[in-house]
């Protein structure tokens, strides 16, 4: 009897604490990697959003820039809306339409000048027959969201000096940022160099003359997944989007520069 009361006997102390310290151990362990697990799996889903609002960003914008000049005759008018658009939103401070801005707070505003063959601007709002249409692009703070910026397309017609809608429409959330070049061709149709908006008019001796001459547009975005979503650690980050102004932000959002280049289907020979 005395000999099974000792086999039974419990632990002592000190196994009890390396118990203890065992479980403490593999229970941090466990801790640790679920979270490590979720931080991974949060940031995958950031990454996917930011590769989705760049790719529909970057198309939704070549799309448009394509058609730049559609149906305007040579001389007569150019592919890009440069003139006044009376109210000053979404236009520049001075009431132009597409612009090429210096201040590192602000992007660039390009109006792409066209006659749709659906009547429909960027938006769906309907165009007057017979009326020139610009397409004006440009960045905004998002209605939708706190914090987030948007990029946001609103119809003018030139014609008749009034915008089609009473307000933007945001396309895509999560885009801070947008520069935008232009390509202008010499006598040989060879495009030698690219320009911010606000030389463009330079290089031709007129603005009519200079705008024609564009052949192709090079379009950077800064992109972000839309969401506040701390997937990264905080600091400061910088950004360098074709020859506009470096922009340093502190937050813990991923941000990536998207730039692509577009031929002109209007000025093609």
């Amino acid at each position: 009897m005395r000999s099974n009361l000792k086999a039974q006997r419990g632990l002592n102390l000190i196994e009890v604490i390396i118990a203890i310290g065992i479980g403490v151990f593999i229970s941090l362990m466990v801790v640790q990697y679920m979270a490590s697990s979720s931080r991974l799996f949060q940031r995958q889903g950031a990454d996917s959003n930011l590769e989705q609002n760049a790719i529909f960003a970057v198309s939704r914008l070549t799309s448009y820039v394509r058609q730049a000049g559609s149906r305007i005759d040579y001389g007569t008018d150019v592919p890009f809306y440069i003139g006044p658009c009376g109210s000053h939103d979404p236009c520049t401070g001075d009431g132009v339409g597409t612009a090429s801005l210096t201040d590192v707070s602000t992007s660039d505003t390009v109006a792409v000048q066209m006659h749709p063959d659906d009547g429909l601007d960027c938006t769906g709002a309907v165009l007057p027959s017979g009326s020139q249409l610009a397409n004006v692009f440009y960045i905004a703070a998002s209605t939708e969201a706190a914090g987030i910026n948007s990029l946001y397309c609103r119809g003018y017609d030139v014609t008749e000096n009034a915008w089609l809608s009473a307000a933007g429409v945001a396309l895509i959330d999560g885009v801070d940022q947008m520069q935008v070049l232009y390509g202008v061709a010499d006598a040989n149709e060879q495009i030698y160099s690219y320009f911010d908006a606000a030389r463009v008019p330079d290089v031709g001796g007129s603005a009519i003359q200079g705008w024609d001459r564009v052949r192709a547009v090079r379009i950077a975005v800064l992109v972000s997944d839309g969401f506040d979503s701390d997937t990264e650690d905080l600091d400061v980050r910088s950004y360098q989007l074709l020859d506009g102004p470096r922009l340093s932000i502190t937050d813990r959002v991923n941000r990536r520069v998207y730039s692509t280049t577009v031929a002109m289907n209007s000025k093609l020979l």
